[in-house]
């Protein structure tokens, strides 16, 4: 851990004005239980659904699921900050905005910073900058609201000129599978859209992978980073919002003998390529999508900063991979000093971590 005399003062940052707010206070509860009241002197800082940063006391209530005033209270740290952990999701917090802010004031921060976090928050940029690397995605329509508002049927006639259905509807900067939907016909093409252009002005449209496989892996970086093997997703449908965060109707799968190991490698240096590629840096989830039939693959979607719910996947692949949560934290909190006045900057190659993974690689 980064060395002082007293515990470090961290500041959990959490809540934000996207849809993904309630995740975010979940997050933040299992971090805060994780953290070591010996090694952190622990400061709130909630930002409310209508944007306002709340005070100490206005905070714990936001974490506690409490209603709270409304506030226009701007930016600001708690006095003596000495590192922020923002667990926020979507826009407005993982999408480099408050990254960009944190560096701009010299804060050392968990997570990517404004540029990896704004390339991985925009599905499209993203997939432009995986594809220029020879990374394989799905393919996409990108469909503007400015082009969807002036004329909705010509919208409708070029996305099935160039897609079939079934396909997925997604807004292009949201994540934990808001906003997203599986249509069948062009009514629920329509739908879809709508629904996607109330969280952005961009939306993209991908083909459904029906026959397929979803494989998470964890990315934990570091002089030699740590990069988890393949989790499966096991479900039936597809991995929603309320799979994701409600339910138990996902299972992770951990077992080393998912993949042959030649594959789950070949992931593994995919998910360290676009990790180095988009310019990320403490963390991030990589998605994979492998049709069962011909055993393509492609990756998904990168996530900068994953869920830390009970029941998340990010948690669970460092677990595997012989990293605990409150080690993970400890780990994160520390490699947020990397590049910043006292910290020890990064200048060999990244090499995925030889180390005999857990269980049993």
């Amino acid at each position: 851990m980064h060395e002082s005399a007293k515990p470090l003062v961290l500041t959990l940052l959490f809540g934000g004005v996207s849809a993904e707010h309630e995740i975010s206070l979940r997050s933040a509860r299992a971090v805060r239980d994780q953290l070591d009241s010996k090694k952190y002197d622990l400061r709130l800082l909630g930002i409310s659904k209508d944007g306002g940063w709340l005070n100490a006391d206005d905070s714990a209530r936001l974490l506690a699921g409490e209603e709270v005033a409304p506030c226009s209270h701007g930016p600001f740290l708690p006095e003596g900050t000495q590192v922020v952990f923002p667990v926020l999701h979507g826009p407005m917090g993982e999408d480099g905005t408050i990254q960009g802010w944190l560096e701009l004031i010299n804060m050392p921060f968990v997570g990517s910073g404004c540029l990896g976090s704004a390339l991985a928050m925009d599905k499209s940029v993203a997939k432009h900058v995986l594809r220029s690397a020879n990374i394989p995605v799905l393919s996409w329509c990108d469909v503007q609201r400015s082009d969807w508002n002036q004329n909705r049927g010509k919208v409708l006639d070029a996305l099935e000129a160039e897609r079939t259905y079934p396909c997925f509807v997604k807004p292009t900067c949201l994540g934990s599978s808001v906003g997203i939907s599986r249509v069948e016909d062009r009514t629920q093409l329509h739908d879809a859209l709508v629904l996607a252009f109330q969280y952005g002005a961009a939306a993209l449209v991908e083909p459904a992978v029906d026959k397929k496989r979803e494989f998470e892996i964890a990315v934990l970086d570091g002089e030699v980073p740590l990069v988890s093997l393949p989790g499966e997703i096991v479900m039936d449908g597809w991995y929603d919002y309320d799979s994701k965060y409600k339910t138990d109707a996902a299972q992770l799968v951990l077992d080393d003998d998912l993949l042959p190991p030649r594959l789950a490698n070949g992931l593994r240096d995919i998910a360290l390529h676009a990790f180095r590629v988009m310019r990320l840096s403490g963390l991030a989830r990589v998605d994979f999508l492998m049709d069962k039939g011909t055993g393509r693959y492609v990756l998904n979607e990168v996530n900068t900063m994953p869920g830390f719910t009970s029941i998340s996947m990010y948690p669970k692949l460092m677990e595997k991979a012989g990293v605990g949560f409150a080690e993970l934290c400890d780990r994160l909190i520390e490699l947020a000093f990397v590049g910043h006045p006292g910290g020890e900057d990064q200048s060999a190659p990244p090499k995925v971590e030889e180390r005999e993974m857990a269980a049993g690689q």
